[in-house]
């Protein structure tokens, strides 16, 4: 097994997770915002929800700890428990803070019993918490202002909010708040975080060596300059350095703007 192996939710909760994944982290490693929200338990016994982020961020876990958890596509996780991703945002706290101390202790349980038969028992548990949970919030819990917004800046994501607003039959406050709820920040950082994947994933794929200028445009920046921009605010690195050290989970599931998620197409054409 490599450090990091995503895996794909089981099919009811496609919808719901962008991916499940197990790790044993060794070293430091980048982690680069998506605009996802992961719940992960830890081999400590610890389990954490980790927010939103505007920017990588680092981390380097003791010699032999093991990781698990499930990540959930982008505006989900603040339905499901009725959270404000603003609140969030660039933070990891404690699961017993969304849940409660006694549901904290419930799944770790569950997890320690399940510890023995190997991570893909962990993240069946992990995906049970999850199910039963969309049970309660119905709907499967999809956001359907957030799913609109997403399905739009990947078309286009230079859309304008007044445009978006339109679309969604909000004002433009009122879309704005939305987003901030189901997503941590507003359109325009949804829209980079979008497009940086897009161009992320564009070289990943890539059979022949592309220049930063054509990958650049096939990303959507409006020039070479723009994608160092936003490259270096994301990740804080310059695009060649940032794509030489990138930990490659390709073709492998990993977040929803690179393989089999919903929006895969659209990014993909």
């Amino acid at each position: 097994m490599r450090w990091y192996d995503p895996v794909p939710p089981r099919p009811a909760l496609d919808r719901v997770l962008a991916c499940s994944w197990r790790a044993r982290p060794t070293g430091r490693h980048r982690l680069v915002p998506d605009a996802c929200i992961d719940v992960l338990w830890l081999s400590t016994g610890d389990v954490w929800l980790c927010g939103p982020e505007t920017s990588a961020w680092t981390f380097e876990l003791s010699f032999g700890v093991e990781a698990t958890g499930v990540r959930f596509r982008p505006g989900v996780a603040p339905r499901l428990w009725g959270l404000d991703a603003s609140a969030l945002s660039n933070r990891r706290v404690h699961w017993r803070d969304v849940v409660g101390d006694s549901a904290e202790r419930d799944l770790i349980a569950a997890i320690t019993a399940a510890r023995p038969r190997g991570a893909d028992a962990r993240i069946e548990v992990l995906e049970n918490a999850v199910a039963a949970r969309v049970m309660v919030a119905g709907e499967d819990g999809i956001d359907d202002i957030a799913e609109a917004v997403l399905e739009r800046l990947a078309a286009d994501p230079h859309a304008r909010v007044s445009g978006l607003a339109a679309h969604c039959g909000l004002t433009e406050r009122q879309l704005l708040r939305r987003c901030h709820v189901a997503f941590g920040y507003g359109v325009s950082t949804l829209a980079r975080i979008i497009r940086f994947h897009r161009f992320w994933s564009t070289f990943a794929l890539s059979t022949e060596r592309t220049s930063l200028a054509g990958l650049a445009a096939e990303a959507g920046y409006t020039d070479q300059a723009h994608l160092v921009r936003d490259c270096r605010a994301i990740t804080g690195l310059a695009p060649r350095q940032f794509l030489a050290e990138a930990y490659p989970t390709f073709p492998d599931m990993s977040d929803p703007y690179k393989t089999n998620g919903a929006f895969a197409t659209t990014l993909m054409s």
